[in-house]
């Protein structure tokens, strides 16, 4: 640690594999888009959400939900249910907890 007088102390940091964060790294890319928080708001608070709901909700055109939806679950923050030519998204109980801190925190960071 710095004492102050205007030099870095070396210490012996131990070697990190920044691969070892390709997973977290693509979770929190598929979380962190504006669009993507604010459906997945909408299904938290709904629990469960057909893909065309989506659409008047959040005023986009449905190609956009749809590639937007994707990406959250293809990594497996969403669950998918197909019932007929209808697709049903629900958040996947392994991400409740990160996603609930995320829009949990929504209010806080407003004013920033």
């Amino acid at each position: 640690m710095s004492d102050g007088v205007g030099y870095c102390e070396i210490r012996k940091i131990e070697k990190i594999d920044a691969e070892e964060f390709d997973g977290i790294s693509r979770i929190l890319n598929a979380i962190g888009n504006r669009t993507r928080i604010a459906m997945l708001a909408v299904i938290s608070k709904y629990r469960e959400v057909c893909a065309c709901e989506l659409q008047p909700a959040l005023g986009m055109p449905q190609p956009t939900i749809t590639t937007h939806l994707h990406k959250m679950y293809d990594v497996g923050i969403l669950k998918r249910k197909e019932v007929g030519k209808f697709s049903y998204y629900s958040i996947n109980p392994r991400f409740e907890g990160i996603v609930n801190d995320i829009l949990r925190g929504r209010a806080e960071t407003m004013s920033v």
